[in-house]
């Protein structure tokens, strides 16, 4: 009896234990996987049969979920599936405007016209003009220069240079090619026309009163006003304020496409209608490209309408430098020379003494008019040192007159 006693309370003690035990939840416990049998995917239950008519391809995976036969879908580029992502993260879920990147330029917002003409750009139908025939006109410079082209009938002297040509004006130094050129520049900028003068061979103004030098802004000054006629007042007004000087000296490290940027920054923003070059050669200090520059530049003059006189220098053997490339490539060429009287006969026709030199000028070429065929015989005018037509032309070269 007493030995009962004292098991009782074990045996309440181990029953609460195992009613605890029972009270608290147990955790499911896993299932092993069912074996994996032939031809049988991952999702499928053991004995679960194939659909009929749709058998397996031996070798294709099939994922969880998917039915025997069906294709697998094709894997997602990871890349795109990120964009998606973000796109529905920020736009609240419109997967479904996002597009695919390399269906961009299929789709109908892509494909606008982008301006481009393409080839047919260079290809020009001169049957859709409408101004074919045209007529030369003239830019009056004031100086023998007008007197070297003609109309189109041959009898009358043009009046000025050809409008709208780039002209090549070569001689040796100390002619006066600078002086006419900058007297034409002064009647030119007098008509209202905005002009500009490259100055690519020494310095236009000095600064310093103190320099002593009558530097190239004051020749011009001098030589305009003596051209037009105008006091220091009125010339600035009417003739400078339609000037623009563009400095490109190569001494300052400036080269042919430093020259081409700033030329063509002046034309277009200023509309230049007329441009003195002076000199040419000197643009380019090699002096082996003179030609082609001169190509690239009238090539650019014509697309804006600009009248341009390059001065250019000489060879000792008196040709223009860039040589007879230069001359094919100017639309008007003119050429200053020294003509010997070697004889009598000689002399006695050109108004001098026998053995004497004297100054010629020729028109080699122009492309848009005649030219006159035989050389004038030139001489510096007092007041502006431009080139004038000397009185001792030959009758039988007389030039033609200018035309009413």
């Amino acid at each position: 009896m007493g030995g009962s006693k004292k098991e009782e309370p074990m045996a309440k003690k181990k029953k609460s234990d195992e009613e605890q035990q029972a009270e608290t939840p147990q955790a499911p416990m896993m299932q092993p996987a069912p074996m994996m049998q032939p031809g049988m995917m991952p999702g499928m239950m053991p004995g679960q049969p194939m659909m009929p008519g749709q058998p397996m391809m031996p070798g294709a995976p099939m994922m969880p979920g998917m039915q025997p036969g069906m294709a697998p879908p094709m894997q997602q580029n990871p890349m795109f599936a990120m964009m998606q992502m973000m796109q529905m993260m920020m736009g609240g879920g419109a997967a479904g405007a996002m597009m695919d990147p390399s269906a961009v330029p299929f789709t109908a917002a892509a494909a606008q016209p982008d301006g481009d003409a393409g080839l047919d750009a260079d290809i020009i139908r001169p049957a859709t003009f409408k101004n074919l025939i045209k007529s030369q006109e003239a830019v009056p410079l004031g100086c023998v220069l007008d007197l070297l082209c003609l109309d189109e009938e041959g009898k009358h002297a043009l009046g000025g240079i050809p409008k709208g040509c780039t002209i090549a004006f070569a001689g040796p130094p100390g002619k006066g090619k600078t002086r006419s050129a900058l007297a034409g520049l002064a009647r030119v900028a007098l008509s209202g026309a905005k002009v500009a003068l490259v100055v690519a061979e020494e310095g236009f103004h000095d600064d310093e009163a103190a320099a002593g030098r009558d530097d190239l802004c004051s020749r011009l000054c001098k030589i305009g006003m003596a051209a037009t006629g105008l006091k220091e007042k009125d010339f600035v007004k009417k003739v400078l304020d339609n000037l623009y000087v563009l400095e490109s000296q190569y001494h300052k490290g400036q080269s042919w496409d430093d020259f081409v940027t700033k030329y063509r920054y002046l034309v277009e923003k200023e509309e230049i209608d007329f441009v003195v070059i002076d000199s040419l050669n000197t643009l380019d200090p090699t002096k082996n490209r003179t030609a082609d520059n001169l190509s690239a530049l009238k090539t650019y003059n014509h697309e804006k309408g600009i009248t341009c006189v390059c001065i250019g220098q000489i060879r000792d053997t008196g040709q223009p430098v860039g040589g007879e490339a230069l001359q094919h490539t100017a639309d008007a060429v003119f050429l200053i020379e020294e003509m010997t009287l070697g004889s009598k006969e000689m002399a006695a026709m050109w108004g001098g003494s026998y053995r004497d030199r004297i100054d010629i000028i020729r028109a080699i070429k122009s492309v848009t008019t005649p030219t006159f065929p035989h050389p004038v015989r030139v001489t510096q005018e007092e007041t502006t040192g431009c080139l004038v037509a000397h009185e001792a032309q030959p009758a039988e070269y007389a030039l033609p007159p200018a035309k009413s």
